[in-house]
């Protein structure tokens, strides 16, 4: 508490932020406690998931992005199970996504409905209720969470990402020396992980996102310096002489993350420019010959405008 400066206790902002806390917390337990009819049978179809990599998408609302990523994934993920764990408000698009899950063969569960415009609150339940639920009693030996806009563009090896590492993923800098993994590439060995009370949920007054209320059980007992982590660039993709270059995400050299993928359906604008270069990787072209020209790796201000849901 003695890390906040003397203007943010005038205003009181340490106590805020501890009475958000209480209520988020209060929030997350009673979300905890919802175990929906499905789950047990859900459960018993997918005990051959333990001692496997699996990777777990929260998919919410948009269905363009999560064909892509599931139709991706079936040839850059090998071995890899990627299950689908749905947040969406409404029925009908609950249905979108099952299908879609079906058609690609995805394991699919549909989460208890929490009813929140708060968008990081909404994620940050979801990923805390897959963990609890999902996750301890499937045991993989591996899990990583995936955002449902993040499409593999390269093949990729949790296994070798991870390495002996407890964590791997792409970091988020926070306040007084926090970090976090962001939400929508972190990985995690499971013997590293199952006995600790994770809480994916934000905590804004260390300045980390969803995730960051992790802080405390898991990364701040971890040597930053003895770890390896993903990385964070822009590249400009053209995937035809028809579309003008565009600067693109590029995670970890082998994910483009579509990005402003949330409650407003704001991906309109993008979806000619990211179905252009779909279609393009679909025919076979390969990723580095859409490659426009490289740019320098995302400042951090670049970054927080291109990591939104």
């Amino acid at each position: 508490m003695n890390q906040f400066t003397a203007g943010e206790w005038l205003r009181l902002q340490p106590l805020q932020q501890g009475l958000k806390q209480l209520r988020n917390d209060a929030l997350l337990a009673r979300y905890l406690g919802v175990r929906p009819p499905a789950l047990d049978a859900f459960l018993a179809a997918h005990q051959s998931l333990a001692g496997r990599p699996v990777a777990l998408v929260i998919a919410f609302e948009q269905t363009w992005t999560l064909d892509w990523l599931l139709a991706a994934a079936a040839r850059q993920l090998p071995g890899v199970t990627v299950l689908v764990a749905d947040n969406s408000r409404q029925q009908p698009t609950r249905d979108e996504v099952a299908a879609v899950c079906a058609r690609h063969g995805a394991p699919y569960f549909g989460l208890p409905p929490y009813r929140t415009r708060h968008a990081n609150r909404s994620h940050g339940m979801a990923m805390s209720w897959v963990f609890h639920h999902l996750v301890r009693a499937l045991r993989p030996g591996l899990f990583a969470f995936l955002d449902h806009d993040l499409i593999p563009v390269a093949p990729v090896d949790f296994a070798e990402r991870l390495g002996a590492q407890p964590v791997f993923g792409l970091p988020n800098e926070g306040r007084f020396g926090c970090w976090s993994l962001w939400a929508g590439y972190c990985m995690y060995r499971l013997e590293a992980v199952s006995g600790r009370p994770l809480n994916f949920l934000y905590d804004f007054s260390r300045g980390l996102d969803t995730g960051g209320r992790n802080w405390n059980p898991l990364y701040s007992t971890l040597d930053r310096g003895a770890l390896r982590f993903a990385s964070r660039d822009l590249v400009e993709l053209q995937p035809s002489a028809a579309e003008p270059p565009r600067p693109v995400e590029l995670i970890d050299g082998r994910w483009i993350h579509v990005g402003g993928v949330s409650y407003n359906d704001n991906t309109r604008v993008k979806a000619g420019f990211f179905n252009a270069v779909r279609a393009a990787l679909d025919a076979g072209t390969p990723f580095e010959a859409l490659r426009h020209t490289g740019l320098q790796a995302a400042s951090p201000s670049a970054q927080s405008r291109l990591s939104g849901r």
